[in-house]
C-alpha cells in the first residue's frame, strides 16, 4: 500500500490549484458600464451565486468599437466565450462561421415574437439569444406642455404642429430635431406606412425613394414643422443627438425630444422631471407610430474556450425573472411572447400604440435597409436641414444611390 502525506504547505498548494481551476467566463458587451449598466452587475452577481464554479469577467466595448475589437479575436481562434451582437453582426460573423448555432430546438426559441424570430433566424439557424425590443419615439415634458395649455403628448402631425405653436407662443423651446438621429426617426415614421411596409422593397432596390410619395411627403412634413416653429433647422443640424440633445431635455430646456427608450433610466433619475415616452407622430395613424428597434443579444463564438459555461450564461437570461432585470433597466420590451410587463407607466402612450398594432420594426435593425444607408441618412438629412429649400430629390437620390451601391 502506498500512502501519501501532505505537509501544511503542500496542502495549501493543492487547494490553491483547485481555486485556480475556476472557470473564467469571458463576456464582451456594449452594456454594463457605469453609464448604461443594463442591470448586468446585479445579474452577474446572481449568476455567479448560482454557478459558484464560474467567474464572469465582463469587458465593456462600445458598439462603435466592437467591429474593430472582436474580429481579430475571432480570426485568431481566441474569441470571448460570449459576445453581445446585433443583427448586422450576426449576419456578418455568423455568415463567416464564427458563431455557434444555439438551436431552434431551444426551449426559448418557439416563444420568440414571430417578427423577431424571422429577423434573427438565418438558414434555419439561430445564432443569437435576443435580449430586447426597444422603442424609439418622443420624450415629452408634460409640465412644459401644461404651461402651453396641453394635457397630452402629441401623437399626430396636427397635434405636434399645434403643440409647437402653443409652446413657441409661451417662449418655450418646442422640439429638438438633431439631424443625425431624432430627425431620422421622424422621417422614417412618416415615410414607412405600417399598413403597407415596403422597407424590404426599398432595401432590395425594387422601389425608389425618389419616386415614393410617402418619403417625399415626409420631407415636406419636416418643412411643415419648421413653419410651425418647432425648431430652427440650421441650429438643429449641428446639434449632438447623443450628448447635448438628451442633456437639454433632462435640464428642462426643451419640451419634445425624439430618442430611444434607453434614455428612460437616465431621465427618470432627474428629480422633478415629469415626462412621458410617446410614439412618433405620424401621418399614417391616429395613435402615433411605435418604432421598435430589434436590440442586441448574446452569441457564443464557435471556438469559445468555455462553451458549456457560455451556454449556462445564455440559459440564465432565458429565465424570465432574470431577463426582466435587464429589460427594466433598459426601458425595453421583451422579444418573447407573454410574460410580465416591464415598462414604466410613463411609457403608456408608446405601449398603447404598440397594442393598437401601430408599429414597425426599424428597418436598419432588421437589415431590410443595408447598414451603409444609415450613415447616408444621417449625412443627407443633416444636409437637408442646412438647406431646407433644396428639392427632395437631392436627398432621396442619395439614398437610392446607396442602395444601388450595396446590392
Amino acid at each position: 500500500m502506498i500512502r501519501t502525506f501532505f505537509t501544511t504547505s503542500a496542502l495549501a498548494f493543492v487547494l490553491a490549484g483547485t481555486a485556480q481551476a475556476q472557470t473564467v467566463l469571458d463576456v464582451v458587451a456594449w452594456k454594463g458600464n457605469e453609464a448604461e449598466p443594463a442591470g448586468l452587475p446585479e445579474l452577474i452577481e446572481k449568476f455567479e451565486a448560482a454557478n459558484p464554479d464560474i467567474d464572469v469577467e465582463l469587458t465593456y466595448v462600445a458598439r462603435k468599437d466592437v467591429d474593430k475589437v472582436i474580429p481579430p479575436r475571432l480570426q485568431s481562434g481566441n474569441p470571448p466565450d460570449v459576445t453581445m451582437v446585433d443583427s448586422s453582426l450576426v449576419e456578418l460573423w455568423g455568415g463567416a462561421g464564427f458563431l455557434k448555432d444555439l438551436s431552434t430546438e431551444s426551449d426559448w426559441y418557439g416563444n420568440m415574437i414571430p417578427a423577431v424570430q424571422n429577423v434573427m433566424t438565418t438558414d434555419g439557424k439561430i445564432m443569437v439569444f435576443p435580449l430586447e425590443v426597444i422603442g424609439m419615439g418622443n420624450f415629452v415634458n408634460m409640465d412644459l406642455l401644461a404651461q402651453a395649455g396641453i394635457d397630452k403628448a402629441p401623437v399626430t402631425i396636427d397635434e405636434l404642429t399645434a403643440a409647437c405653436q402653443a409652446l413657441s407662443a409661451e417662449g418655450i423651446a418646442p422640439m429638438i430635431f438633431a439631424g443625425t438621429f431624432p430627425a431620422m426617426l421622424f422621417v422614417g415614421a412618416n415615410g414607412i406606412d405600417p399598413a403597407n411596409n415596403t422597407s424590404a422593397k426599398f432595401g432590395m432596390g425594387e422601389m425608389s425613394f425618389v419616386e415614393d410619395a410617402n418619403f417625399n411627403a415626409s420631407l415636406d412634413g419636416v418643412r411643415d414643422l419648421v413653419a410651425a416653429e418647432c425648431f430652427d433647422p440650421e441650429l438643429q443640424a449641428g446639434l449632438d443627438p447623443w450628448a447635448t440633445a438628451p442633456q437639454e431635455f433632462k435640464s428642462g430646456n426643451v419640451a419634445i425630444l425624439p430618442q430611444g427608450a434607453w434614455n428612460i433610466g437616465g431621465f427618470s433619475s432627474v428629480d422633478g422631471l415629469n415626462y412621458q415616452f410617446a410614439p412618433m407622430p405620424s401621418s399614417f395613424t391616429e395613435y402615433g407610430l411605435a418604432l421598435d428597434l430589434v436590440g442586441p443579444g448574446w452569441a457564443i463564438p464557435t471556438e469559445a474556450a468555455n462553451a458549456e459555461a457560455a451556454r449556462k450564461w445564455v440559459d440564465f437570461f432565458a429565465e424570465e425573472e432574470n431577463l426582466n432585470v435587464f429589460l427594466e433597466a433598459e426601458g425595453a420590451y421583451s422579444p418573447f411572447m407573454g410574460g410580465k410587463a416591464t415598462m414604466p407607466d410613463l411609457a403608456t402612450p408608446y405601449t398603447e400604440a404598440r397594442e393598437k398594432g401601430s408599429l414597425i420594426l426599424w428597418p436598419f435593425s432588421t437589415l431590410e435597409f443595408p447598414k451603409p444607408l444609415q450613415s447616408e441618412w444621417e449625412d443627407s438629412i443633416t444636409g437637408f436641414l442646412l438647406d431646407i429649400d433644396q428639392p427632395n430629390e437631392t436627398t432621396l437620390q442619395r439614398w437610392d444611390d446607396t442602395i444601388e451601391d450595396n446590392l
